[in-house]
């Protein structure tokens, strides 16, 4: 596999010639990268049935469902991030073993997070199956009895909390001088209470009236919740992981990482709003019925008539989680492209991105193919379609 890679980063700087490179390159080193922390999550999973089994046989759905919620698909795009920033300072350098156990730490952390944000959002479908508080309250509908809602919910968390230890645990396996490996884990944990912040912030804005959210209280819930943790935090793990770091190229991670993750969750919502569920893995209508004040209902509100803002209110501020209609997400879907909102949303995309592309280029620490890497995934992420 270290071969493998290597042939792929000398094609990739054979490519090279100080502008963008070609997108085809990018990609096979995306799906190796893919390839290469899926493959240790299979290793990392069959290890903990080994251990779960030794424990005893009632503990078998833990690893079922959460091998199967982990690997059922997603983005990888955290793993290969760390691995960007692994190379942010020395393109192609270091040992792959210690940066693929920080990628895949930073997976299951993910896996963690998704668990418990599925919960808190009521959500039924994730990547094209069923969330893990899903799974566990059907499965004790069909085995058990008691309060099986619950129970789901119970065993989920337990589930997430069991997912976060292990991504501890591999992220610490990353073969470090001690004061390095000290970093490591304290940037860790620091990028996930920022992730409690936002997350925090963000249930908070879900159940304030609509009209009590501001377009600064959702860029702050995306700067915390999907800027800091989706493209900072696996940047910063992976340059530190290989001890070449410095704090201004931190800094210069850090004024690339936040514009990008704000334009990939503006992005996001309106995915979340106009995406076929074919592609999302979602139900439609999945944060209109969640009630998340997104950008896109926070300025639709802002902008629209009396009788627009009536109706929005109603949907967000009156109407029961289970009394959201397909008509009233159709309205919202209308709504917001009518009063100029999903435009003002795609400008502020537009926006970020232009600001992250101008970190990247006043850069002095970050590589060149890293710079290249970075600006093809900015597209990627600002401008995608599931």
């Amino acid at each position: 596999m270290i071969q493998e890679l290597k042939l792929i980063i000398e094609a990739l700087n054979k490519k090279y010639v100080g502008v963008y490179m070609g997108q085809i390159n990018y990609d096979e080193l995306l799906k190796y990268s893919v390839k290469l922390v899926e493959d240790n999550l299979k290793t990392v999973f069959s290890k903990l049935r080994e251990e779960a089994s030794s424990v005893s046989p009632l503990t078998y759905d833990i690893i079922e469902i959460a091998s199967d919620y982990t690997l059922r698909g997603g983005k990888r795009l955290r793993a290969f991030l760390a691995l960007v920033g692994y190379w942010s300072r020395e393109w192609g350098s270091g040992d792959l073993a210690t940066i693929t156990n920080v990628m895949t730490g930073i997976e299951l952390l993910q896996s963690y997070l998704l668990i418990h944000d599925d919960i808190m959002d009521r959500d039924e479908l994730r990547r094209g199956g069923p969330t893990v508080h899903a799974w566990f309250r059907d499965k004790c509908l069909k085995e058990m009895k008691g309060d099986c809602v619950h129970y789901g919910d119970s065993q989920a968390i337990t589930v997430g909390d069991y997912l976060e230890a292990t991504a501890v645990e591999y992220i610490s396996r990353a073969n470090l001088p001690g004061e390095t490996l000290r970093r490591l884990l304290e940037t860790y944990s620091r990028g996930l209470r920022m992730v409690a912040y936002g997350q925090y912030l963000d249930v908070l804005l879900s159940n304030k009236p609509l009209g009590n959210v501001s377009e600064r209280d959702v860029l702050l819930v995306h700067t915390l919740k999907t800027a800091s943790y989706t493209i900072e935090l696996p940047l910063h793990l992976g340059v530190i992981a290989s001890g070449k770091y410095s704090e201004k190229i931190l800094r210069e991670l850090t004024s690339y990482a936040i514009p990008a993750g704000i334009a990939f969750q503006l992005r996001d919502d309106i995915i979340g709003l106009y995406g076929d569920p074919r592609q999302t893995g979602k139900p439609v209508g999945s944060d209109v019925r969640g009630k998340k004040k997104t950008l896109l209902v926070v300025k639709a509100y802002e902008l629209g008539d009396h009788e627009v803002r009536r109706r929005l209110s109603e949907i967000y501020d009156v109407l029961g989680t289970n009394e959201v209609t397909l008509e009233h997400v159709k309205f919202v879907q209308e709504i917001v492209r009518e009063t100029g909102s999903l435009e003002y949303n795609e400008e502020l995309i537009k926006k970020h991105v232009e600001n992250a592309l101008k970190a990247l280029e006043e850069s002095k620490e970050i590589s060149a193919q890293a710079v290249n890497i970075l600006k093809w995934l900015l597209e990627k992420l600002a401008y995608r379609e599931k």
